[in-house]
């Protein structure tokens, strides 16, 4: 894989992980109540287990993703997740506009690409394993 690759790879994951942990994972980490009373009385099904796999697809899986470890189906549950978000919460149970669940169709799609390319040379493991300086030849 070329540098540009694998840079572009590495900025997309950090990146787009970063911003789902911080604007939307650890809001909801710290104080997970109102989101699950949230899905409640959207009527999700187990609401309390719904509510922190959702949670955990926000935060855990991103951090993954961030590494590089476990990169494909960390990014594929985090697709999964934002599938759900848009297409079921959104539009089936709300009826909200484009611009309500364009942000969560933006991150499945990301996600989805993730699972499909992988990390790329630069992660977690190759760094530890001492190959990451071969990723540009």
């Amino acid at each position: 894989m070329s540098l540009r690759y694998n840079i572009g790879l590495l900025v997309l994951r950090v990146s787009v992980s970063a911003i789902m942990i911080i604007v939307h994972g650890l809001p909801k980490l710290l104080n997970p109540s109102p989101f699950i009373q949230h899905i409640a009385k959207e009527g999700i099904a187990m609401p309390l287990v719904s509510g922190y796999l959702a949670i955990s697809a926000e935060t855990v899986f991103p951090l993954l993703i961030i590494a590089g470890l476990f990169t494909r189906i960390s990014a594929f549950i985090a697709a999964v997740n934002m599938f759900i978000a848009a297409f079921v919460l959104h539009i089936m149970i709300n009826g909200d506009p484009f611009a309500k669940w364009e942000k969560a169709l933006l991150y499945m799609i990301i996600f989805a690409a993730l699972a499909i390319t992988g990390p790329g040379e630069w992660n977690v493991k190759k760094l530890f394993s001492g190959t990451v300086a071969d990723a540009g030849s």
